[in-house]
Formats: C-alpha cells, structure tokens, sequence
C-alpha cells in the first residue's frame, strides 16, 4: 500500500533551504522591476520555482514570507501577501500535475497562474488602492483612467496584458535553473522527478 502524502513531507532539509532563497529572489527580481519602473513586477520568480520544484505549500510558505519581507521596505506589499501565497499554491499544485512536462502544457499553466493573481489582486488594487498602486503597471491604468476609462476596465486591460508577460517570464526563468540542477539533486524534491527526462 503507497504511503499517503504529508505536507511535512515537502519540507525537508532541501525545500526548507529552497525557502530564504526563492524569498532572496523575489526580493531583487521586485526590486530591480521597482528601479527600472519595468510594467511588471518580477517579485514572484522565487515563488514560482519553490513551487515548481517543491510543490504548493513550500511555494506558498516562499509567496506569503516574500510579502512580509519586502513589506517592512514597502508598507504596499503587505496587502498583496494573499496574492504571492495564491500563486505558490497554483503553481505547486500544477506542478504536482505534471503541468510543466512539456512546452504546451507549460504556457496553459502559465495563462492558469496570471488569470488567478489578476482575479486575487483585482479587488485589492482597485478597493484598497483606487487601481494605483505605485508600481509600473499603476502608471498605464492611472493613463488609462485619465483618458476615460473605467477602473476595472484599465486595471484588466493592463493587468491582463502585463501579468501574462511577467508570468511567463517568471515561468522560463525558474524552468531554465530547474533543467541545470542534476537528476540525483531533483528527485530529492517533491516535484522535481517530472523535470527529469525519461
């Protein structure tokens, strides 16, 4: 009879080391979008390769600790914490899925990931923030706004276009550093076998 799986299980001595890194990456990838004023966030690099490797609730623990993190710097990011824990959650449980096996099945995963942080995030930005927030997308809808448009309209049009890109990004970059971790490394993660070529 196969063993039941436990969430303890994800946390091993690897994916608790995973954790701190993920939350480094998510840090700089913000930062540097935050510098260059970049219309995407790239603060969530480190969360979806946690999950990617290590399944949802690593990457979920890697999302949420971001928030906090970047928080103390940022006071904004502390309202988006359910937002970093959401795509952790998405994208490790995809990855349990086997939804990063091959190209196609990759890019659904991809769409899957940036459709559910617009749908979380969406009544934040524009509730809490009246659709600015600060960030680079926040300066297309704050145009989009001024020339007329609807807040939810500019803030899905943007989100919807920019949120797709920075997903996908997200997704190569965290794929390209999972296919240099050797076999014997990747089978010591959750996830880590369906990146192993058969």
């Amino acid at each position: 009879m196969e063993k039941k799986h436990s969430i303890k299980d994800d946390f091993n001595m690897l994916a608790l080391l995973i954790i701190p890194v993920a939350v480094a990456v998510n840090f700089v990838g913000g930062q540097l979008a935050s510098l260059l004023k970049l219309p995407m966030y790239l603060d969530t690099i480190g969360t979806i390769f946690a999950g990617m490797l290590c399944g949802p609730w690593v990457g979920a623990v890697a999302g949420g600790l971001t928030n906090v993190v970047t928080g103390i710097a940022n006071p904004v990011n502390f309202a988006f914490i359910p937002v970093n824990i959401i795509a952790g959650l998405v994208v490790g449980g995809l990855a349990v899925h086997n939804m990063f096996e091959n190209w196609w099945k990759a890019f659904i995963s991809t769409i899957i990931m940036a459709v559910i942080s617009i749908i979380v995030s969406a009544p934040i930005v524009v509730l809490v923030f009246g659709g600015v927030t600060g960030g680079g997308t926040s300066l297309i809808t704050a145009a989009a706004m001024a020339a007329g448009a609807n807040i939810w309209a500019a803030f899905f049009g943007t989100e919807g276009i920019f949120t797709v890109l920075d997903r996908i990004i997200s997704c190569v970059i965290s794929y390209l550093v999972i296919k240099v971790i050797p076999p014997r490394t990747l089978v010591k993660f959750r996830c880590g076998s369906c990146y192993i070529k058969k």
